[in-house]
């Protein structure tokens, strides 16, 4: 067991890191089609786990339901778009959208990125040649 943890804090330290660029194209995606995680942080699949989230964390209150991904997972809008893709609360966002996109290392490296318009992108904080120089 204590191998197994001196593997991962290794990896860990020695994983690529990322760095977000780019800036919001103001195209609103990220407000819509959005998946939501119970407190066991598992997607919300009926709307009776939604009705559950929303009395631990108010900030539930602020999506609705807009359709179902291709895994079952429900998928939510939130009430503060408007019609031109801005946030009618804008100055008091939560921090999800705050943070948008979050860099996640594993979400990146298996292959997940910012939503299609979105103009923000992420790359390594360095080359492949550098890690592997820092290993020789």
């Amino acid at each position: 067991m204590i191998i197994s943890y001196i593997k991962f804090l290794f990896q860990k330290y020695n994983s690529s890191k990322f760095i977000k660029k780019g800036k919001c194209n103001r195209c609103g995606n990220c407000c819509r089609n959005i998946l939501l995680y119970t407190e066991k942080n598992l997607p919300i699949i009926n709307e009776e786990q939604f009705e559950n989230v929303k009395k631990w964390d108010k900030h539930f209150n602020n999506f609705y339901i807009s359709g179902k991904s291709e895994k079952g997972a429900l998928l939510f809008t939130c009430k503060e778009i408007d019609e031109n893709n801005r946030c009618k609360v804008y100055f008091f966002r939560g921090l999800g959208c705050r943070l948008y996109p979050k860099i996640d290392s594993n979400f990146l490296i298996n292959g997940g990125k910012p939503l299609d318009g979105c103009g923000y992108y992420f790359e390594p904080d360095k080359s492949f040649k550098d890690y592997l120089k820092k290993n020789q």
